[in-house]
């Protein structure tokens, strides 16, 4: 008897082990599951990983860097050069003189000679320093560049994120639509049986399902084509799956139009831009002008010379002597060259002053506009939301007359119909909206709203 008990309680436990380990292993698979499950992206963590990894970026911060190496450069012309030469020279014959039969040199056959030189620039008709803040101006065109370079970055991402958004919205709807006609297959299936209703109504049901899944088959495409270009964008796998946060929002717009221009007007990036090109073309202007005025460099030569190449001197040269120079510099007839050179970069300032003048032009035309569509946008999100509302109670009406056998299947299946035009006018409403103020935002020159 107590073996058969101890059997049963060997048997329970090792069912009870059985059952732990099968639990156990479910578990570890759903969370395996879930961890390859996508995780849920934010737009901020979207925009902040598409800063750091796209190559336009890279380049924008490689041109910074480029241009700070420049003005590095241009600050060098300001201090003092050192050179040096060494050279061996043979002349063909050497100064003599013949006394009482004797042939005396008056010089070395051969002649070695190292010249170090110092020279300081005094004055270059403003030439170093037009150089000098044309370099400073470069880079601060290189940070205006990745500035833009930002913006354009951060729109570019708003608008794949919302596009997801839109994308897996519609989608949605289109299974919605799915499911609404595959029930009204079914009860128009069951009113053909029972001899409530003729076959074309089970047959236009059909058609109209088929529709639907059509329609479904390419919001399915639709929402892999968004997330590819999103991926492409932030540089991850192409294949990558993408979980975006619902940050569609019908919140109004409140800030006035005035303000928006003030602020495009300030804070532009490629107004700053022509701005600064104007300035660099004047300095153009001075530095081709700087050929009128002489150069002035003081100089000082240390001269190390002598017979072998040693240089310890000889008996016609000192070992080593030195002297000081100030040089005055100045080219007074060329043909007109700095003259044709002056006309062409003063015509370069008018091209870039008219520039300046077109880009203002175009950035009120993108301001007004991008204002006048995201207006639009917020009235259609009403409008949308009110058909939605109607074709829902339109939907719920036409079913429940379809039961009791006052209305036909063609105004059921029409409802439906209507019902997701609606939804999809309203998904597109409200995602016109916010790529329409991200829009606003960016024809300000801003990152954000906040």
């Amino acid at each position: 008897m107590r073996n058969k008990m101890r059997a049963s309680w060997l048997r329970v436990f090792a069912l009870f082990f059985f059952v732990a380990a099968v639990v156990m292993v479910v578990a570890v698979a759903r969370q395996a599951v879930a961890q390859e499950g996508a995780p849920l992206l934010t737009l901020k963590e979207s925009i902040e990983m598409g800063l750091e990894r796209n190559p336009g970026m890279q380049v924008a911060r490689e041109e910074i860097e480029a241009a700070r190496e420049r003005h590095k450069e241009a600050r060098t012309g300001f201090l003092p050069s050192l050179s040096a030469r060494y050279s061996y020279t043979r002349p063909s014959e050497v100064p003599y003189a013949v006394i009482a039969g004797n042939r005396f040199d008056f010089a070395d056959r051969d002649q070695y000679r190292l010249t170090g030189t110092i020279e300081q620039p005094l004055f270059t008709g403003f030439a170093t320093l037009s150089n000098y803040q044309l370099a400073r101006l470069g880079l601060g065109v290189a940070r205006i560049q990745l500035a833009r370079a930002r913006i354009d970055l951060i729109l570019e991402v708003k608008e794949a994120y919302y596009g997801i958004l839109s994308a897996d919205k519609i989608h949605e709807v289109a299974v919605q639509a799915v499911e609404q006609l595959q029930a009204q297959l079914e009860v128009a299936k069951n009113f053909y049986e029972v001899g409530m209703s003729p076959k074309i109504e089970v047959l236009e049901a059909e058609v109209r399902l088929a529709e639907a899944r059509q329609e479904l088959i390419r919001a399915e495409n639709d929402v892999r084509l968004v997330k590819a270009r999103f991926n492409t964008i932030l540089r991850r796998s192409i294949d990558l799956d993408v979980v975006p946060a619902d940050t569609l929002s019908d919140r109004p717009y409140e800030k006035p139009y005035e303000s928006c221009l003030e602020t495009s007007l300030q804070k532009r990036p490629e107004l700053i831009e022509a701005e600064k090109n104007v300035l660099s073309a004047e300095k153009e202007v001075t530095l081709t002008k700087s050929a009128y005025y002489p150069k002035v460099t003081l100089s000082g030569n240390y001269y190390r010379a002598g017979d072998d190449a040693s240089l310890s001197g000889s008996d016609f040269v000192d070992r080593e002597k030195w002297d000081i120079m100030a040089v005055a510099t100045m080219t007074f007839f060329e043909w007109g060259k700095t003259r044709y050179a002056i006309k062409r970069q003063q015509a370069r300032l008018r091209q870039a002053k008219e520039v300046l003048e077109q880009i203002k032009d175009a950035v009120r035309l993108e301001v007004k506009t991008n204002y006048l569509n995201l207006q639009a946008a917020e009235k259609n999100i009403w409008v949308a939301r009110k058909s939605v509302e109607s074709a829902e109670e339109n939907f719920r009406i036409s079913k429940e007359r379809y039961r009791e056998q006052v209305a036909t299947a063609t105004e059921v299946l029409d409802a439906q119909t209507r019902l997701t035009g609606a939804r999809t006018n309203y998904t597109n409403a409200l995602v016109e909206f916010n790529v329409g103020r991200a829009r606003l935002i960016r024809a300000m020159g801003l990152e954000s709203d906040s």
